[in-house]
C-alpha cells in the first residue's frame, strides 16, 4: 500500500476507519472541502495525505468521487455496518 501511496499519513488505517464512519453518518456523502476539513482536524491529513487517503479508498472500491462529492460505494456501506459509531 505505502508503495502505491507514498503520502499515506502513518495513521491511514485509523483515518480510513474514521472517513468512512464520518462519511455514513452524513448519509453516504460529502464535498470535499467538508471530508478535508474534518480528515485535518481528525487525523492531521491534510493535503498531500488527505489526496492519499482518497485515492486509496477509490482504489480500493469503497468511495466514488464525483468532482466535488466523494460518496460510500456498496463495499464502503458495508464495510461502515461492520464498524462501532
Amino acid at each position: 500500500m505505502r508503495d502505491q501511496f507514498p503520502f499515506l499519513p502513518d495513521n491511514a488505517d485509523a483515518a480510513k476507519k474514521g472517513l468512512i464512519k464520518y462519511l455514513a453518518r452524513q448519509g453516504g456523502s460529502c464535498p470535499i472541502a467538508d471530508l478535508h476539513t474534518f480528515s485535518t482536524a481528525r487525523f492531521a491529513a491534510g493535503h498531500q495525505a488527505f489526496s492519499a487517503l482518497m485515492e486509496w479508498l477509490v482504489a480500493d472500491e469503497l468511495l466514488m468521487y464525483d468532482g466535488s462529492t466523494f460518496h460510500l460505494t456498496d463495499k464502503g456501506l458495508a464495510l461502515s455496518k461492520t464498524m462501532l459509531f
